[in-house]
Formats: structure tokens, C-alpha cells, sequence
């Protein structure tokens, strides 16, 4: 009497109608398994590679669950809690993966099909949203791999698309100088002069825009003269803005402020113009006691630039002067990182590096000095 084949040990026999011989086995969900090869023994390598994968459970089954499901099903899973900013981030990077929305997150060539992807994005799309696509994807993909909905991390295998760092754009000594006289002007019209405070603390803390339309009376300390950064003013399309909390540890901080910029602060205060009732208060508001929103602000920014004949530079570019400023003007890297709340001295030194003066020729003191071949 034959020996009955146990459950899961597989089958082969030829296929005479295709002139295969045929795998199959079932896999521990009860699913039936199928291939077809040329030759018996190539059947049975394949069926004693799924038999393996069984007792080491790293089997996965078969699905044909596309890129672009898994993606949706990511966002909505894993990425539920995402700051309102970092998820219209995602959503904007995966309206540009249609191309290969339709993809079997399990195809042989996945990372095949997806570089070509990537190399054939558009010259004209930045490098830094051609990056975050390629992020996007490569945290799904990670996950479902640490989830065993596909047996490899076929992201390992594509190279990220180049990132080119543009130029960091700075205003010059004489530049701030005359947007903030331009501000101080009788003649400048008062709906940019009101800004004058806001635009002197912009230029002498390096805070972000966020950081400082967000910023409330209860966090300015004038005796101190110091503000306290704890959270970013948020206005989503669609939606009214918010104060959320600062993306990192870092960045929550207190930054010290020259004592003109805390007497401008307080002369905003005593105006009259604008009635502060609490320190819960915006120090920055409109009439109605809401906050600035980012997008009127930046329109202001470019309607001063131009009254101060200055060339238009984004409002970002004064938090970019005032690192090189410090940094040119010796200030340690640690507390210039400190002061702009950056997670890392690194990011600091990426982006502000060039200001340092002398560099080399300090280096190359101090190794004389270590080694003692000074002289």
C-alpha cells in the first residue's frame, strides 16, 4: 500500500497539455499553491523552498494587494496620529505615484519598476519632493515587509533619487538695515509698520514663521528679555489655524532678545491699537484677537521688501542671516544650533558651515598643536 502523503508535503506530476510538470502544495492558510516547470527536478527544488519557508515561517501568502492600496491602508493604519502638516505631506507625494499606482506590492521586479519610476520623474520637479516620494515609499514598503505581507524589502534595492541643495540666500547688514527703517518711517503706510516689531524679532532670534505667529504674551519674559518657543502656528488649506507643538524636543527653547527688541515688543503692547486682555493672547494678531495667518504675512513680507527697495528674498532667508551672522561672528556652533532649534549640530553645520570664517586655517592650527609642529 502506497504511502499517504502528508498534508502540506506537496505534489508533482506532468502536465501533458502544457507539457509541464506541475507543483502544488497547500500553505498553512489553506491556500492552494501552483507552478509549473520544465523539468521535475525544478519542481521539486520549488517545492522544497516553500516546505522551508513554512518551518522557518517566513512564508508569505500570495495577494494582489497593489503599491498604492498599501499605501492608503499605511496612511490610515500606522499614520492616524500625523501632525495635519506632515500628512498632507504624505498625501501630496503619493498623488505623484499613479504611474505605478497598479502595481503588485508582491511582483518580482517591483524594484525594478519602481526605479524606473523615479529616474522618469519630471526634470521640473524639485529634488527635494522627488526625495520625499522615494521616502514615502520606502517607509510602506518597510512596514509591510515587518509585517509579512511581502518576503523582501524590495526598497532596499532602489537608489534614492539626488538631492540638490540650493545655494542658502542671506540679506546683507545694509539690507535688514533698510527694511526696518523703511518700517520705522512716518510715511510707510500703518498696515506695514504695525509689522516692525515682528520683523526686528524675525531678524534677532532666527525663529521660524510659524514659531513666531504662534508666539503668546505668557511666553515673552521682558525682564528676562527672553521669548519662549514652544509651539508653530499651522494653517492647512481648508481648515482654521493652530498652534502645534514644535516638531522636535529641539525646538522647544528660550531665545534671548536684545533689550531694543523687548522695548519694541512692549511699545506693540501699550499702542492701544489692538487690545491685549491676558497673556493667552497672540502677541501677533489682527483686530478680532486671531492670529496672522503665514500666507498674509509672507504677502506683507513681499509688499515691504518692495517699499524698502530691497530684492525679494522668502521671509525664511532672515533666519538664514541671522545664523551666519552669529557664526561669522564667532559664536560656538552648539549655541547657534541651540538657538535655532535644531535637533543636531550637524543640520547646523550642513547648512551654515560656509560662514564660519577661517575654518581651514583653524584646523590646521590645532593639529599643528596636537602633533607639536607649531612653528
Amino acid at each position: 500500500m502506497p504511502k499517504k502523503r502528508e498534508n502540506g508535503e506537496g505534489t508533482v506530476y506532468f502536465d501533458k497539455q502544457r507539457n509541464k510538470y506541475r507543483a502544488a502544495i497547500t500553505d498553512p492558510y489553506g491556500q492552494r499553491l501552483f507552478k509549473r516547470f520544465n523539468t521535475r527536478e525544478e519542481a521539486k527544488d520549488w517545492l522544497t523552498d516553500i516546505r522551508s519557508q513554512f518551518a522557518r515561517d517566513t512564508y508569505v501568502a500570495p495577494n494582489d494587494m497593489t503599491i498604492s492600496d498599501w499605501i492608503i491602508e499605511w496612511i490610515k493604519t500606522y499614520k492616524a496620529n500625523l501632525r495635519p502638516k506632515s500628512k498632507l505631506q504624505y498625501l501630496q507625494s503619493f498623488s505623484h505615484i499613479e504611474p505605478i499606482a497598479d502595481m503588485p506590492l508582491q511582483a518580482k521586479s517591483a524594484n525594478l519598476t519602481v526605479q524606473r519610476f523615479l529616474n522618469g520623474l519630471p526634470d521640473t520637479m524639485a529634488s527635494s519632493s522627488k526625495y520625499k516620494i522615494y521616502q514615502l515609499l520606502s517607509a510602506a514598503v518597510k512596514k509591510a515587509y515587518m509585517l509579512g505581507i511581502i518576503n523582501k524589502n524590495f526598497m532596499d534595492l532602489v537608489e534614492p533619487p539626488k538631492v540638490t541643495h540650493e545655494e542658502v540666500e542671506i540679506f546683507t547688514q545694509a539690507e535688514i538695515k533698510k527694511i526696518l527703517d523703511y518700517l520705522q518711517n512716518p510715511t510707510t503706510p500703518s498696515r506695514l509698520r504695525r509689522h516692525y516689531a515682528f520683523i526686528l524679532l524675525a531678524a534677532t532670534t532666527g525663529a521660524r514663521l510659524g514659531e513666531l505667529l504662534s508666539l503668546r504674551w505668557k511666553n515673552v519674559d521682558t525682564k528676562e528679555n527672553t521669548i519662549k518657543i514652544v509651539s508653530t502656528l499651522q494653517a492647512l488649506p481648508g481648515r482654521p489655524p493652530e498652534d502645534m507643538p514644535t516638531k522636535t524636543a529641539a525646538g522647544r527653547r528660550y531665545i534671548t532678545i536684545p533689550e531694543r527688541v523687548t522695548a519694541a515688543l512692549l511699545a506693540l503692547k501699550k499702542s492701544g491699537k489692538i487690545l491685549y486682555m491676558d497673556k493667552q493672547d497672540y502677541v501677533f494678531r489682527t483686530r478680532a484677537g486671531t492670529p496672522f495667518l503665514p500666507s498674509n504675512m509672507r504677502r506683507a513680507w513681499s509688499v515691504i521688501l518692495k517699499g524698502a527697495e530691497v530684492n525679494y528674498k522668502k521671509f525664511h532667508c532672515l533666519r538664514h542671516t541671522h545664523a551666519t551672522q552669529l557664526l561669522s561672528g564667532g559664536v560656538p556652533l552648539l549655541e547657534v544650533c541651540k538657538r535655532l532649534g535644531h535637533s543636531k549640530p550637524s543640520h547646523t553645520l550642513n547648512l551654515y558651515g560656509h560662514a564660519i570664517p577661517n575654518m581651514d586655517k583653524m584646523v590646521a592650527e590645532q593639529v599643528a598643536k596636537i602633533y607639536e609642529i607649531s612653528g
